[in-house]
C-alpha cells in the first residue's frame, strides 16, 4: 500500500475538502510535488556551489622507503634456490634481484717509526 493509496480507499464517512475544495488525496499530491521541487532546487544549488580544483603534482610529496631484501621461501618455509636457466632473474630473492653489499671502506693506517732511546 503506497502513501497515496491511503486516501483512495473506501470510507464510511464523507471526505472533507479544504477551503479551496481539494480532497485530501489532491492535498497530499501537492505536498509531495513541493518536496520534489525542493530537492531539485537543492541539487541545482549544490551543482552551482561546486568548485573544480586543478590537479597538482604529487611526485615531490611521495617518499620512497627502502625495504630490506628478503629471501624467497617455498610453501614449506624453506629457502628457494636460484634457477640458473634464467640469468636475468634471481628466484632466490623476492623482487628477482640479489641485494648488493656495500664495499667496505678502506682503513687508512698511518705507520710511524718510533726511535728507541739507548
Amino acid at each position: 500500500m503506497g502513501i497515496l493509496d491511503w486516501f483512495k480507499r473506501r470510507r464510511t464517512r464523507p471526505i472533507v475538502a479544504d477551503a479551496e475544495g481539494k480532497s485530501p488525496f489532491e492535498q497530499a499530491k501537492a505536498i509531495l510535488a513541493q518536496s520534489e521541487n525542493k530537492k531539485d532546487i537543492i541539487s541545482a544549488k549544490m551543482e552551482e556551489a561546486t568548485v573544480k580544483l586543478d590537479k597538482f603534482e604529487t611526485a615531490p610529496m611521495i617518499k620512497t622507503v627502502k625495504t630490506k631484501p628478503k629471501r624467497a621461501r617455498t610453501k614449506e618455509g624453506t629457502y628457494k634456490a636460484d634457477d640458473k636457466t634464467t640469468p636475468n632473474v634471481n628466484e632466490a630473492w623476492e623482487g628477482g634481484e640479489k641485494p648488493t653489499k656495500p664495499k667496505p671502506k678502506k682503513k687508512n693506517i698511518k705507520v710511524t717509526r718510533v726511535k728507541k732511546n739507548k
